[in-house]
């Protein structure tokens, strides 16, 4: 999921720069549509992985990490929103700007670690046993 964390990014540079807040509108707008993106993923996913669970021999999750960490993405994602939201709506409150700008700032960053360790966790669980094979 590469969007959301260029989303995150441009929440966070439309927070810093105000000469870039009129693009506080069209910003806040794609952080609402990556919400609905992640729990597009997330369910996705999900199935992806309980098809694939059932045909191992074990009856092992697949990349259960990967499974774990990512069904927690929509709720980065709604932040993510939530946070856009508040820098679009201060735009007629200076007092509060500062308060907008940490909390786009602190949630954008998570949502860009948090994306990331999910990629890691499933780059490994798909090419971890591949990668490792040919170390030998």
């Amino acid at each position: 999921m590469v969007l959301l964390p260029l989303t995150a990014l441009a929440v966070i540079a439309v927070a810093l720069r105000p000469a870039w807040r009129p693009a506080a509108a069209p910003v806040a707008a794609l952080a609402a549509l990556m919400v609905v993106v992640a729990f597009v993923a997330r369910q996705s996913g999900s199935t992806l992985q309980a098809r694939l669970s059932r045909l191992m021999a074990n009856g092992a999750t697949v990349a259960a990490d990967h499974g774990r960490l990512g069904s927690l993405l929509p709720l980065f994602a709604a932040a993510l929103f939530l946070a856009a939201l508040l820098v679009r709506l201060v735009r007629s409150r200076p007092a509060l700007n500062v308060v907008a700008v940490v909390v786009a700032v602190v949630v954008g960053l998570a949502t860009v670690g948090w994306t990331v360790m999910v990629g890691d966790t499933g780059a490994r669980a798909v090419w971890g046993s591949t990668i490792s094979s040919t170390s030998k």
